[in-house]
């Protein structure tokens, strides 16, 4: 099966192509993380560099459990190296070995190795660790497919760019679900197998006291409850109230690991006036729409929730810092910063062809005194572009690349 183009990942690991850096790519299980590899090796192979240049090892494959002992591991590598030529190292979900960054340390101070490596946890890359390696390591965290990527992929197939639309958020973009076709039985047995998978091994596995239906309704709060402000003594309270007898830090436990396994992501509250970051009240986004049915059972998510959480995704995947923003009793969407901390404000709406519901979405940016740019992204194919200086965007523009 013809790989799935992930350009934006791949254009990242050549920006780094024999640098004195460990490049570390995180991401949730089955998202592409390996596929990302691949066709960086690709890139790699057609600037010449020869099949003894290039070292991939993935741990989840028993052949290579013996290199799961650091010192194996170390020692098979540097008898990989030959001639003094660089050698391309790629190891993947390297959480497997224990003492891994001690091995990946010491490469690092190898001439002629450069290395790759992949994790599903967030803990793979824990303080200690982190310190360990700091200044010696850039990380990118890759997302399921844009859907810039997934219209890329299936634009030919005769459907309009709004029925592929409906598709991706009905049934997610983990690369995986494009090996069947789309809405069959096969496609949602394969989305069920990943989140099952997800669900025994990089959650109730990594904690042992772990409650399999607990953790559910905890997923189903936050699913249900996307683009919500969200308190652990909130959804402790729900859960107590609908007889669940649960603690605060239990539940607190289980959010700080459903964000280690990348399943959901969370949004800080800044408050704009005041200039600080708000403590304990955030929202929450999941990582893949394709999950959303066997988190909520009968329950559906509405198009707005599901739109905001899309341009959250988009928002990171474009290496945006994203928060949410109060103002004054009001709320921003987001509010978002670049590397060079440009700030810019966003509104998400799926209409804003109502005029109540235009004012509603504009009143925010009136509170806000700065100059910054100010953005309201809509579904709407027709509107007025610029209202006293907030530009209005097209969603599906934006999503498929449109600059902000």
């Amino acid at each position: 099966m013809k790989l799935i183009e992930r350009n934006e990942y791949v254009a990242w690991l050549k920006s780094y192509k024999d640098k004195p850096l460990i490049k570390v790519v995180t991401g949730l299980r089955r998202v592409g993380k390996s596929t990302i590899f691949d066709l960086y090796i690709q890139e790699l192979k057609k600037e010449g560099i020869s099949d003894e240049q290039i070292l991939k090892i993935n741990f989840e494959d028993l052949d290579n459990e013996p290199l799961r002992d650091k010192r194996a591991l170390y020692s098979h590598i540097i008898a990989s190296a030959k001639d003094g030529k660089t050698l391309y190292v790629f190891l993947d979900e390297i959480q497997r070995v224990d003492g891994f960054e001690e091995v990946v340390d010491s490469l690092f101070i190898k001439e002629n190795i450069d290395v790759y490596i992949t994790g599903s946890n967030a803990k793979f890359l824990s303080s200690e660790i982190a310190t360990l390696l700091t200044g010696r390591y850039v990380e990118i965290n890759v997302l399921p497919l844009s859907f810039k990527e997934y219209y890329a992929h299936f634009k030919d197939n005769g459907k309009s760019k709004r029925n592929l639309f409906t598709d991706y958020i009905t049934y997610g973009a983990l690369p995986g679900i494009f090996m069947f076709e789309t809405g069959t039985a096969q496609q949602r047995e394969y989305i069920e197998s990943v989140y099952k998978t997800i669900l025994e091994k990089d959650i109730l596995k990594r904690n042992s006291a772990a409650s399999k239906q607990l953790v559910e309704n905890i997923l189903s709060y936050l699913v249900y409850n996307i683009g919500c402000l969200t308190t652990t003594k909130r959804i402790t309270d729900t859960l107590n109230s609908n007889g669940t007898k649960v603690s605060y830090n239990t539940v607190d436990s289980y959010f700080e690991t459903l964000q280690d396994c990348f399943f959901v992501y969370k949004a800080d509250r800044y408050d704009v006036v005041g200039k600080e970051y708000l403590k304990l009240i955030n929202k929450y986004y999941i990582t893949d729409f394709g999950f959303k049915y066997y988190i909520l059972n009968n329950k559906t998510i509405e198009l707005p929730q599901i739109l905001e959480n899309l341009i959250f995704l988009e928002l990171k995947r474009r290496r945006f810092k994203v928060a949410t923003g109060k103002v004054a009793e009001k709320e921003v969407d987001f509010i978002i910063k670049d590397n060079s901390d440009r700030v810019q404000y966003i509104q998400v709406a799926v209409t804003v062809m109502d005029e109540d519901k235009l004012k509603q979405e504009l009143r925010p940016f009136y509170e806000i005194n700065d100059n910054y740019p100010k953005y309201i992204i809509t579904l709407d194919d027709y509107f007025v572009k610029d209202h006293d200086g907030v530009i209005t965007i097209n969603a599906l523009d934006f999503l498929l690349g449109q600059e902000i």
